[in-house]
Formats: structure tokens, C-alpha cells, sequence
């Protein structure tokens, strides 16, 4: 699997953590949800409740608090949660909450019956998609917030064009996701419980671009699962099982994301390992940006595999 980090950048993201304000006159305001850069955040400072200067941040950098006393201070920004924090506990990063959140599914043409749960963005056709593997390397994160339960039917995934025939099976986990520090959050597989395993199922050689999968699953309201893709075997043209080499292997395309839920593992460069836990792939990106160049990511950069579950509510 290609990593999405370099080594460097994966070992400098590792050590990050917010530092007191004694270390830094420089602040980085972040979305808590997806850690993206918030330029143009309205701040406050207070002296003994009193008002003592208010100001807005920069639009490409870090705020830098002018050299007046203060003892606390409040951000706001539109559809955000106003935050206060005391001088004393200041760090230098800041993270604000959203008031407001969009839903992930959507209506499908003339079956307003049918919803689809996940994105669908413009489909990556140059990049190199996640390839399907026996282990659980990568999934999407998807929640059930029709208000209702949800009778799934059928899993849509785009594919790059299939070389050899390829068994595999669709998994719905249960997971715990740890967000103890926004900009790391991760799933441990050794959490992660499996809540409905499909029936094997094949697509062969010279498939390509949308494939849809049969599935048979109630999710419950307000049920968030993982979806991946396990990979049971390939097949040669006599039916005999093989291990072809990477590049003959079958990718899930990549389409294009606002969302921060697609999940990793990362291949250190010079160990060659794989990470034993599941990275939220797009929360990185968008620290990343904003920690180097305060700003956000382009559209293309934050990306996550073509897959949606599409059902009928109950």
C-alpha cells in the first residue's frame, strides 16, 4: 500500500502536540471536526472581564496575540461555537467546534425510497486507489442519520479495470474511534467488531469503473459502522488460485472527499511496516496544510475510496 505521508512527515506529525504558551506567541485555529486551517476567526481578549482589545486572525497565517495583559480570551467564528479559554491554559493550537453539520446521504433520482449513505465526488481516474487485501487496512466510516432504520441493499464501489478474477467479501465493523488528540485520530482493528460479513462475492477481468454488490443489512438509526473490502482470493483463467503482482492486483478507485472519514494504515519508508492502527487519512492532510502553510488542502488532496451503501428506509 502507498502511504499518503512520507516517513518524515508521518514522524513529524507524531511528535506534534499543543505546547503552553510560554513556548509559542504564535496560534494555529483548527476545525475540530477535520482539523482544517480557520482563517479570519474573531478573537477577544479579556483583562478582570473587561474588554481590552478584539481583533480578527490572519487570513494565511498564525494568529500572534498583540503584547497587551490579558487573562482570557474568547474566538468565534460563523457556524462555529464561541470558545473561551484562560491565558494560563493557552496552547497553541486551538481547536473550535461546529454548530452545524450536513448529512452524508442523499436522494437518488426518481426513487426519493432509495438513500445512499457516503460521498459521491468526482472520480480520481489518474490516482492509484487503495487495493482490496486479506487484512483490514483501510475502510470508510459511515453513520446513519436518517432518523429512521435503514434496510441496506446494495454496496456501489468503482474499480480500476480488473486484470484477474478477484473473490472478496464486504464487512460492516463495529469500531471505538479514539480522538483523544483531533489530529491523530485513529481505529485499532483490535477494537473493531464485525456486524455483518457478506457472501463471497467475484468480479473479473476487464470489469472496471462501477460495480454493485448485493447486500443484505438493517442499519439501525444513529448506527455508525466501518465498511471494508477483504480480499478472499484471485483466480487464473483455470480457476486455480494465484498471487499476481502488485500492480496486476484490483484497486477501488479513489473519488474526490469533503468528509474526514476514510481511515489508514501507513508503511514506514525505512522500516517497511505497516502502522498497527487505522489513521484518519484526510484529518492528517488537512493538519498538515495548516500546520506548514496555513491554509487548506486543494479539492484533489482530500480524497477517499468510491464506496457507498445504498437502502430504503423502514
Amino acid at each position: 500500500m502507498k502511504p499518503l505521508f512520507s516517513t518524515l512527515f508521518l514522524c513529524l506529525l507524531l511528535s506534534l502536540a499543543p505546547v503552553s504558551r510560554a513556548q509559542s506567541q504564535h496560534y494555529l485555529l483548527l476545525d475540530e471536526e477535520t482539523s482544517e486551517f480557520l482563517p479570519e476567526v474573531n478573537f477577544h481578549l479579556f483583562h478582570q472581564k473587561k474588554k481590552v482589545f478584539e481583533g480578527i486572525s490572519p487570513e494565511k497565517e498564525a494568529l500572534m496575540l498583540p503584547q497587551i495583559s490579558f487573562d482570557s480570551i474568547a474566538f468565534s467564528k460563523l457556524n462555529f461555537e464561541t470558545k473561551g479559554v484562560s491565558r494560563d491554559s493557552l496552547t497553541d493550537i486551538i481547536f473550535l467546534k461546529k454548530k452545524i453539520y450536513e448529512l452524508d446521504e442523499v436522494v437518488i433520482g426518481n426513487h426519493p425510497e432509495k438513500i445512499t449513505l457516503g460521498e459521491q465526488g468526482r472520480i480520481l481516474p489518474n490516482s492509484r486507489g487503495m487495493y482490496i487485501q486479506k487484512q483490514l487496512m483501510f475502510g470508510i466510516l459511515l453513520t446513519n442519520n436518517n432518523g429512521s432504520d435503514l434496510a441496506l441493499e446494495q454496496v456501489q464501489w468503482y474499480v480500476k479495470k480488473v486484470v484477474h478474477t478477484t473473490r472478496y467479501r464486504i464487512l460492516f465493523y463495529k469500531v471505538t474511534v479514539n480522538n483523544s488528540v483531533p489530529q491523530r485520530t485513529f481505529i485499532s482493528p483490535f477494537q473493531a467488531i464485525p456486524v455483518y460479513i457478506s457472501p463471497i462475492q467475484t468480479v473479473v477481468p476487464k470489469q472496471k469503473n462501477k460495480i454493485i454488490t448485493p447486500i443484505d443489512y438493517v442499519m439501525t438509526k444513529g448506527e455508525e459502522v466501518l465498511v471494508a473490502f477483504e480480499l478472499v482470493d484471485y483466480l487464473d483463467e483455470n480457476q486455480k488460485v494465484i498471487q499476481p503482482p502488485v500492480e496486476e492486483q484490483t484497486l477501488i478507485k479513489f473519488q474526490c472527499s469533503e468528509e474526514t472519514n476514510f481511515y489508514t494504515k501507513y508503511r514506514d519508508l525505512v522500516t517497511q511496516k505497516d502502522t498497527e492502527e487505522l489513521y484518519n487519512a484526510n484529518v492528517w492532510i488537512n493538519y498538515d496544510f495548516a500546520f506548514q502553510f496555513f491554509k487548506k488542502p486543494s479539492k484533489s488532496s482530500i480524497r477517499t475510496p468510491a464506496v457507498n451503501l445504498i437502502g430504503r428506509k423502514l
